[in-house]
């Protein structure tokens, strides 16, 4: 994973070797371009990865532009909550999906008496406090 940088601000970001070949048909590069100290006369740094942090299904996890810290750009996470109307019709999905899951096979086996109507009900209960309106 790599950055390209010129008069230091980021052209782009990820930026690959094949780019790099792409934009410079006339050169020929070695095989082994990343270890060869050639890709920064080209103003393309290597970035570091690093782990990106836990979230939520409430959250979205993005990547933001690369830091340069020490001579080293290194990845960089933002994680930033979702709109409610993302969450609530994620909620929605899931209630359903809960619904056709859970509670209606337990729907028939009360219908059949294999099990009482307050099981299915207490079920379904709990599938709206899991996935709230």
């Amino acid at each position: 994973m790599y950055i390209k940088i010129k008069d230091g601000q980021v052209v782009k970001y990820p930026y690959s070797i094949y780019e790099l070949k792409r934009e410079n048909p006339n050169v020929s590069f070695p095989e082994n371009v990343e270890s060869t100290g050639i890709l920064e006369q080209f103003g393309v740094f290597q970035v570091v990865k690093v782990e990106a942090p836990s979230y939520t299904y409430k959250q979205n996890l993005i990547e933001e532009t690369p830091n340069l810290i020490n001579g080293q750009w290194y990845q960089d996470w933002k994680v930033e909550d979702k709109p409610i109307s993302e969450i609530d019709e994620l909620h929605e999905q899931l209630r359903t999906q809960a619904y056709r899951n859970e509670s209606d096979p337990l729907f028939f086996k009360a219908q059949r008496g294999e099990i009482t109507i307050e099981e299915w009900l207490n079920k379904v209960e709990e599938i709206k406090t899991r996935f709230p309106k």
